[in-house]
């Protein structure tokens, strides 16, 4: 009686988890179609030009626009590689990965300020560059309880010093805010930071670990 309620609990996790990433993919998918709409509703402007016009003027919300769906795609895929070795859950990883899903839900918005604001709008980059930062906190927050709560199959939980380095995005995020809102002329250049990155996980990642490319690093 005992092994089969065992196993009942060790199914009923593993749909739970299965539940929570399916969520999390619909959110993200939804989320990475939204970027695009603001661009697409300008370029339908009749009075908007010719297309190398479009290109011109609206340089930086492209680049938002890119950064935003890039940053998103390493968001899913970073999500993928965290929960393929699941075995569980708690109250606070489902916390913690409601409050990553509302990050990546926000980032549209905060693209759509980008769009529209001018190059060295302090604010719009702020929100821009600030909301990339603090969802990529969250996404590495949802790791250090997966490792640490035991929800991970055994032998998959990284060292205390792979989390460590896997917050190395974080870091540079936040540099790249205090960039921007010390120079807003920089526009979305601050976040050029983050491709350096992987160099610095190498240096700094235990020569045994795996490989991985957490989120927010191009």
């Amino acid at each position: 009686m005992g092994e089969q309620t065992g196993s009942r609990r060790e199914v009923d996790a593993e749909k739970g988890v299965d539940r929570l990433v399916f969520f999390s993919d619909a959110v993200i998918a939804i989320s990475i179609t939204l970027i695009v709409l603001p661009l697409v509703d300008v370029a339908r402007d009749p009075s908007g030009g010719s297309a190398a016009e479009f290109f011109a003027e609206n340089g930086p919300g492209l680049l938002a626009a890119g950064v935003s769906f890039l940053v998103i795609g390493s968001y899913w895929r970073e999500h993928h590689r965290m929960f393929n070795t699941a075995i569980g859950f708690n109250r606070t990883l489902v916390t913690l990965n409601l409050l990553w899903l509302a990050g990546i839900a926000f980032l549209p918005l905060a693209t759509v300020l980008q769009v529209g604001a001018s190059r060295d709008d302090r604010l719009a980059n702020i929100v821009y560059i600030g909301s990339i930062a603090v969802t990529t906190a969250l996404l590495r927050s949802e790791e250090v309880v997966l490792a640490r709560g035991g929800l991970l199959e055994p032998g998959a939980a990284p060292s205390t010093r792979q989390l460590a380095v896997h917050w190395t995005p974080v870091a540079l995020t936040l540099l790249a805010a205090a960039v921007a809102a010390v120079a807003p002329q920089s526009g979305l250049y601050p976040l050029l930071l983050l491709l350096l990155g992987r160099p610095i996980e190498r240096l700094l990642r235990p020569r045994t670990a795996p490989l991985s490319s957490p989120a927010g690093s191009p």
